[in-house]
């Protein structure tokens, strides 16, 4: 972690704890202009204690403002090297036919990641700085107080986490697993509903999903009852020790009235800290799950078995007698030949299977036959030999800058500016954040995107998925001229069920 970083974090702590105690001095400051009015105390007194109280509002209001800023400008930041470098990381290790595997490292837990800084360790740290001044007002108070609230806050601070831990990370963690076989599950059948439908094994996708459901249900069920027993031990110690405060302060005949009421609405207010950490502690399992595995990637203790690579002789495409499926064969076997510097139409209806190729093209669908390029098999090419689009490209919550910079990460601002001019989206500029899942672009600017980093690439293959969807006529004709004008010398894959005007060889898929 940089200096920078480090330091915000740190501050982000200190603020989160000011804000903690501000809260425990706003509510005893509170109960003790109450107790000092009903005596009927010097006008001075009651002044003091209304300064006090104020002064506690205003300060924690303050100090919990900025802690928000801090600490989410530093996660920001946090979350945009650490995504660079998870980039960097995988690009030098793993081949383009195995990147696949780690796209929910990629998309989901980075994310997930920084949400452990922000929502388990920031909070956590707070609640111990605040516990400390809590324990210190009770010292003042009274020592059997002190005791009281000291041993709450070991079973707070320690007892309730380690078995959080224990109890909840576990199951945490085989949900996770769950989630991420269901989804894959779900993603498979998303390509391949329309043909497992017309060949009449629908029904199986349909009674997987099911099982895997109730499944995915009952574990979550357990986890939630492991949960209500951690709350049930919360909600004890809470009342034993508002409960113990209030008989000791009552059966004590030599403590004040003053410190009476402040002892008890400590004992109420001065755990908030972790009483509003507990929530995200206890689903903080797949968070720290999702951390771990950020950060193996990230530093490259991973270890990855990847195939042997070879060079092609060439970038002549040749694929015979190809089957592309997700989890079903559908289609007849597909045979063609591209010479380098070719373009290749595919055209047709949607469900005729044209994206399984493409995915079967790119190593991230499953296909018998054989696919060469240059005489070398798909599975041992060279890294970065095929690139393309994919009909729905992620974009990630980060500047278009480095958004680009995913297809080549040597580009300088240049050669960025360069390709936004090709593809017309030059109005955007480097620094804009794009928000998540690129919320803030339309449908034909996420497309146009997406043209732009497989154009950024140094592949001699490049495959188009629906290049120009949500694209109007006029604008499309530009590109698709563009387009070739900067792809000649390579081969293009062209996936459309629109006209594309100029191409070497026409592919006609058919269902088995």
């Amino acid at each position: 972690m940089k200096n920078s970083q480090r330091t915000s974090f740190l501050l982000a702590i200190l603020l989160g704890a000011f804000a903690l105690a501000g809260g425990t001095g706003l509510t005893v400051s509170s109960a003790w202009m109450i107790t000092m009015a009903s005596e009927q105390p010097p006008i001075m007194v009651l002044g003091v204690s209304i300064v006090l109280v104020r002064f506690f509002g205003i300060f924690r209001s303050v100090a919990r403002y900025l802690e928000r800023v801090m600490s989410h400008e530093a996660i920001f930041r946090k979350l945009t090297s650490l995504r660079v470098k998870l980039f960097q990381s995988i690009s030098r290790e793993i081949s383009t036919h195995s990147i696949s595997t780690s796209v929910k490292a990629i998309v989901d837990d980075v994310e997930r990641a920084q949400e452990f800084f922000l929502r388990i360790t920031l909070p956590a740290y707070a609640a111990a700085l605040s516990a400390l001044v809590t324990l210190t007002l009770a010292i003042w108070i009274d020592l059997t107080t002190f005791f009281i609230v000291f041993v709450s806050t070991l079973v707070l601070a320690l007892l309730i986490p380690y078995l959080s831990r224990s109890l909840l990370d576990p199951a945490s963690v085989e949900i996770e697993d769950s989630e991420n076989e269901f989804a894959q599950r779900i993603s498979s059948a998303a390509h391949a509903m329309v043909e497992a439908e017309v060949f009449g094994y629908g029904d199986q996708y349909r009674k997987k999903l099911v099982e895997m459901s109730e499944e995915l249900e009952g574990q979550e069920r357990r986890l939630l009852r492991r949960t209500w027993s951690l709350q049930m031990l919360l909600t004890l110690t809470l009342g034993i020790a508002v409960s113990g405060v209030a008989l000791h302060s009552y059966l004590a005949k030599e403590i004040l009235p003053i410190h009476v009421s402040m002892a008890i609405f400590l004992a109420l207010v001065g755990f908030e800290g972790y009483t509003s950490w507990f929530p995200n502690l206890f689903t903080s399992g797949k968070i720290r799950r999702a951390s771990v595995n950020v950060a193996s990637i990230a530093t490259g203790s991973v270890e990855v078995a990847l195939p042997a690579t070879s060079t092609p002789s060439g970038f002549k495409l040749v694929c015979k007698n190809v089957s592309p499926y997700w989890s079903e064969q559908f289609l007849k076997p597909i045979s063609f030949t591209l010479d380098e510097g070719q373009i290749l139409l595919i055209n047709g209806a949607s469900g005729l299977g044209k994206s399984t190729l493409a995915g079967a093209l790119l190593g991230l669908a499953h296909f018998d036959g054989e696919i060469t390029v240059g005489g070398v098999v798909l599975k041992e090419l060279e890294h970065g030999t095929i690139a393309g689009t994919l009909q729905r490209g992620h974009i990630f919550n980060t500047s278009l800058r480095e958004n680009l910079k995913i297809a080549q990460p040597c580009a300088d601002d240049d050669e960025l500016l360069r390709i936004l001019h090709l593809v017309e989206l030059e109005e955007i500029s480097l620094d804009e954040i794009l928000g998540e899942f690129g919320r803030t672009l339309s449908g034909g600017e996420a497309k146009r995107l997406a043209i732009a980093r497989a154009l950024l690439s140094r592949a001699q293959i490049l495959i188009l998925d629906e290049p120009l969807e949500h694209i109007d006529h006029e604008r499309a004709l530009r590109l698709q001229r563009a387009i070739v004008n900067e792809c000649k010398g390579r081969t293009l894959i062209v996936i459309t069920h629109a006209p594309w005007l100029q191409y070497s060889l026409k592919l006609e898929l058919a269902r088995e």
